[in-house]
């Protein structure tokens, strides 16, 4: 009888979809030796996204959680994730031997195992990371993520799944992946046999999102077509933005007739101990989704509809969120129909809500628009709209992206700690890289991790509810959270990332020619200083929202009087950017 084999996500994609990565080390650290019981195939834990919440807003170092994990995980392998554009992003600038680091020190933390997100796009840089992981004596687990179009048939998924075959050296599987959940039943069969024909033996692995509310259908048929590792999440983290539960997909596969080895006692377990910790904290538990046609024309992901739903209201124009959804299918169609995943759904989304707001198709194009047109993000799908095309060449902006390459990407890891600490260790060194401004130190004494720290905004206020929706930042994306307090607990406030710490100054009430930063995220650059003088519309900043780099033009014209706020710091839609007079 075939056996089916459990890879656990819950405190990696689980805790991303539902928690926003705000499970804190001291969440998992009492825990983790019963899930080593269970019997998983391997447990997942957060890669570089997940890295910049625990300093930025848990104030933790994210390297001593990888070390807990492996000394705690005796039996079943630690599995973390790397990129091959960057340690968090996707603007490619990030050194190559940086991305060879950060896979040489998980390795050296405990990290026997990686997930890449992959979308077949540049199989020689793939490859060439690959290589270093499997050196390092890691396995590679590439992802082949699913998305639905008119042309994304067969022979789209066979032409992908042959190109995984031919660096097969260095791949160990192959992780299916609907970010989406817009697999349906009837399809899964028919993709998953075309993958199979193709994959030159490498084995599979299944992983979905439950957000269509169809899932667990999949996966039943995923089990049917011969696929034996399933990715799941214990039931307090599953469902809803995340995957099927653990103990729903071992009930469904034992119907089937498939065995699953599991210690029932340490599953229930672990399933209970983070149902507590929900309840304590204020998380939410997953919860069965509806079904809901639309979902499969605009595809957008779980975690970015509450980001977007989020920045509308913020700008009093969340009325308008069925006019961008209808938007986002216009606009995936012009860029040839891209998976709606990171970054390609980023990208959609924020062009097809600038396209509504603005009140014309392709005004405004973000960098990353245009870097999309020009192949940075490899050959698109289908081809683009031609219209579509002509607006983003013809743009003033486009020009400085023609003959663009990342002037960094070959530097050494040596030259790097030269410019940027040279008594940092390759942790240290790393995180730094990873985030703008002074990262934890080993030995410094951590903090409880709590609410993140209030910011006075244009209206003065400091203020802080602990028990309402507040922001949390991940690379540039901010996702919307709900917290309760337990008991009468005050909210403690992380002193690092108050502005005042780091020198900013912000104004009160608003003053006459200030410049708001009109969106939440992370400044990037300041174009201007104190004494330029600016005209109105003049490109002033740089903010990095929804993993992608946005403009920021003066709405005055005048001297630039006062600078509001500084690089690396992540700011809301209200704060003062800066006084123009």
């Amino acid at each position: 009888m075939d056996k089916i084999q459990i890879v656990d996500q819950t405190i990696r994609l689980a805790q991303q979809g539902l928690w926003g990565f705000m499970m804190r080390t001291d969440h998992i650290e009492p825990i983790a030796e019963v899930m080593d019981r269970v019997g998983y195939k391997a447990i997942g834990t957060v890669g570089g996204n997940g890295y910049v919440i625990q300093v930025r807003n848990l104030d933790e170092d994210p390297w001593e959680r990888v070390r807990l994990l492996s000394r705690a995980l005796k039996r079943t392998t630690l599995r973390g994730s790397y990129q091959i554009w960057g340690l968090a992003d996707f603007e490619q600038t990030t050194p190559r031997d940086i991305i060879a680091l950060w896979i040489k020190q998980c390795v050296a933390n405990g990290i026997k195992s990686f997930w890449v997100c992959d979308y077949q796009t540049d199989m020689e840089k793939f490859a060439y990371f690959a290589r270093i992981a499997r050196a390092e004596g890691a396995e590679v687990c590439v992802a082949l993520v699913y998305a639905s179009s008119p042309l994304h048939n067969s022979e789209h998924w066979a032409r992908k799944t042959k190109l995984i075959a031919e660096v097969k050296d260095c791949v160990d599987a192959i992780v299916i992946g609907d970010p989406g959940g817009v697999l349906t039943p009837e399809y899964t069969r028919e993709f998953l046999t075309t993958v199979q024909k193709n994959c030159d033996g490498i084995p599979i692995e299944f992983q979905a999102q439950s957000s269509s509310g169809l899932a667990s259908q999949t996966y039943v048929e995923a089990m049917k077509a011969g696929v034996t590792v399933m990715q799941t999440a214990v039931a307090p983290l599953a469902n809803g933005t995340s995957m099927p539960s653990t103990e729903s997909v071992i009930k469904n596969a034992r119907r089937l007739g498939f065995t699953v080895d599991v210690d029932e006692d340490a599953l229930a377990a672990e399933s209970e101990h983070f149902r507590k910790i929900a309840e304590k904290e204020g998380f939410p538990i997953g919860v069965p989704m509806d079904y809901d046609l639309f979902y499969f024309e605009h595809q957008i992901p779980g975690g970015m509809m509450t980001n977007l739903t989020r920045q509308l209201r913020e700008v009093k124009m969340e009325d308008r969120l069925g006019e961008i959804l209808d938007e986002v299918v216009r606009v995936r169609k012009d860029f040839g129909y891209p998976p709606m995943a990171t970054p390609y759904s980023q990208i959609v989304g924020a062009q097809a809500a600038d396209n509504i707001i603005s009140g014309e198709r392709y005004k405004q194009v973000s960098d990353s628009t245009i870097k999309y047109v020009l192949g940075f993000y490899g050959d698109p799908v289908g081809p683009l709209d031609r219209n579509f095309v002509d607006r983003v060449m013809s743009a003033p902006r486009t020009r400085e992206f023609l003959n663009w390459k990342p002037v960094s990407y070959l530097k050494s890891v040596e030259e790097i700690r030269k410019e940027v600490g040279p008594e940092l260790s390759d942790d240290e060194l790393l995180l730094k890289s990873l985030i703008p401004g002074r990262p934890l130190k080993r030995g410094e004494a951590k903090k409880q991790a709590g609410m993140p720290a209030p910011k006075p905004t244009a209206g003065g206020t400091t203020s802080i509810d602990v028990s309402r929706e507040f922001n949390v930042e991940v690379d540039g994306e901010v996702f919307s959270v709900r917290i309760s307090p337990a008991g009468n607990e005050t909210a403690k406030i992380i002193e690092a990332d108050r502005p005042e710490s780091r020198g900013t100054k912000k104004p009160g009430p608003v003053a006459p020619g200030s410049v708001l930063c009109g969106m939440a995220g992370l400044v990037l650059s300041l174009e201007v200083k104190v004494g330029d003088r600016i005209n109105e519309g003049d490109l002033v900043a740089m903010i990095e929202a929804m993993k992608m780099r946005r403009h920021i033009h003066s709405t005055h014209s005048g001297v630039v009087k006062e600078i509001c706020s500084s690089e690396g710091e992540i700011v809301q839609p209200e704060d003062v950017l800066m006084v123009v007079a």
